[in-house]
């Protein structure tokens, strides 16, 4: 029994920012599926009422906009490669390098931007509700942002 409620539990119509880092990082990718997802390709591992999960390959130029978050939780979990995250505080902005097996998590009002570390990387990306869309990740050279993989 439970000492306190879960939020999903009151509200299953979103999970919190930890159960979707505990579920990034029980998500197993097939090499297979891996090796055929280009650079700068997504493919949505699950999707559901709950929550959804892409796999994303980020190119060594990719990152998003310091942007805010209005609605839902999120979750980015490194599989391959490193991930720069710049968190905007009260008392400024805190980096960090997200390396393979660790995640970031989001809430509403977490204001963040993530950028390619090195050579590129690959990371799993859930969002509780459901966007049913990929995350809007840009390469600053072609401004085009990550696009779901055509047939992985």
């Amino acid at each position: 029994m439970l000492d306190y409620p879960e939020p999903y539990l009151l509200a299953p119509s979103a999970l919190t920012p930890t159960a979707l880092r505990e579920r990034a990082s029980s998500v197993v990718i097939d090499d297979a599926v891996l090796a055929a997802l280009p650079v700068g390709g997504a493919v949505e591992l699950r999707g559901n009422f709950l929550y959804d999960a892409w796999l994303v390959n980020l190119g060594p130029d990719a990152a998003s906009d310091l942007h805010a978050h209005e609605a839902g939780y999120g979750a980015v979990a490194v599989v391959s490669g490193a991930l720069r995250e710049t968190r905007a505080s009260r008392d400024g902005l805190d980096e960090r390098v997200v390396l393979p097996g660790a995640a970031v998590t989001t809430r509403p009002g977490d204001t963040h931007r993530l950028t390619v570390e090195g050579a590129g990387a690959v990371a799993v990306y859930l969002a509780s509700p459901p966007r049913g869309a990929a995350p809007r990740i840009v390469t600053s050279a072609s401004a085009v942002p990550v696009v779901p993989a055509a047939a992985v």
